[in-house]
């Protein structure tokens, strides 16, 4: 990590811990002690386990829509490029930042760039489309069964914003998708902005270079579509399943803390938090987080254990991919100075 990730890292670190430590102390009380002594460890692991499990059914995803562009991509090279991912994601808004790492990651698995940045685009179409829908499904559920629970209005609403702005961003690509030209002409005007002091022959080897690539990147989108369907496929297929993994965590969490899972409700819950962490207000969504499935969980959770459950929630999905990422990064590092330390000593 350079200078200004670790930095970044800090400040979402801090304002994560600030968060959850304001929590604790709005909502911790005797009747907290008293909950917290019936409370099964082993929910709390089988949490960690679930959360293990998406990040394998992700790895996979990356795995098969490679190999069905025909590319080999180990499968612990995945999983290490998504640990490094997690990492970036958590100090950037949005988590957008881990899609850099992923391309650069698969670059180094000998995947060319462009069509790289196909299935790294194509895992976040999936993603949206999945969570789209997912979100869709979820508000009609609330009108329809649970318009009797007390929902906080704010919060609705982003959700609402996020959802459909997601949609119109999904449905952007769609079009973009038919209109290659348009593309390079958004390409082109955004390269400008950070090209204005170079000289033309330099300029005109950039635009030369994008538009090979963009080109590259529509056929191998044009091949998702054609003949590398069954990646389609696979891929839809994992991204459901890492999905229902993360979701499922929060009801797990409920059944340890001696609660009812209550499944479907909570499944609206974080399809919504999810789409409100979608946009980029903070680093990694910190802060934003925390008082989201705060505000969401405290309908159905008592209030002496709204604090402990987030707590419980943010050390699964955000600080333990915070220590992994780490880990994977310094992997990362290491290869690199390998490779360096080689050239050099030929």
């Amino acid at each position: 990590m350079n200078k200004a990730q670790k930095k970044w890292l800090y400040i979402s670190v801090g304002i994560s811990v600030i968060a959850l430590v304001a929590m604790l102390l709005l909502t911790f009380d005797a009747n907290t002690i008293v909950a917290l002594e019936k409370c099964n460890p082993w929910y709390i692991l089988l949490g960690f386990l679930l959360h293990i499990l998406s990040i394998v059914f992700w790895a996979l995803r990356i795995k098969l829509m490679c190999w069905s562009l025909g590319y080999h991509v180990p499968f612990f090279h995945s999983v290490n490029l998504i640990c490094a991912n997690m990492l970036i994601a958590a100090v950037t808004p949005a988590q957008v930042g881990g899609e850099a790492v992923r391309v650069y990651e698969l670059y180094k698995s000998d995947v060319p760039t462009a069509d790289a940045t196909a299935v790294v685009l194509m895992e976040r179409v999936f993603d949206g489309i999945v969570l789209g829908i997912g979100t869709i499904i979820g508000v009609y559920l609330l009108g329809k069964m649970f318009s009797h629970l007390d929902f906080p209005a704010v919060y609705m609403g982003v959700a609402y914003f996020a959802t459909f702005f997601f949609i119109g961003a999904l449905l952007l690509f769609a079009v973009l998708v038919k209109r290659p030209q348009w593309t390079k002409i958004i390409v082109a005007k955004a390269s400008g902005l950070f090209t204005r002091r170079w000289d033309s022959q330099r300029i005109e080897r950039l635009l030369g270079m994008l538009d090979e690539n963009i080109d590259r990147f529509y056929v191998t989108i044009g091949h998702f579509g054609g003949r590398s369907k069954v990646g389609m496929a696979l891929g839809l297929l994992m991204t459901v399943a890492f999905w229902v993994s993360e979701f499922v965590i929060a009801s797990v969490l409920m059944v340890g803390l001696g609660l009812e899972p209550m499944f479907l409700i909570s499944f609206i819950f974080q399809l919504l938090i999810a789409m409100i962490m979608m946009i980029p207000l903070t680093p990694g969504g910190v802060g934003v987080a925390e008082v989201s499935i705060a505000a969401f969980y405290s309908i159905i959770i008592p209030l002496p254990l709204v604090g402990v459950f987030v707590l419980l929630w943010r050390l699964i999905l955000y600080y333990f991919n915070v220590v992994v990422g780490l880990i994977a990064s310094l992997r990362i590092v290491r290869r690199e100075a390998r490779v360096s330390l080689t050239k050099t000593q030929e």
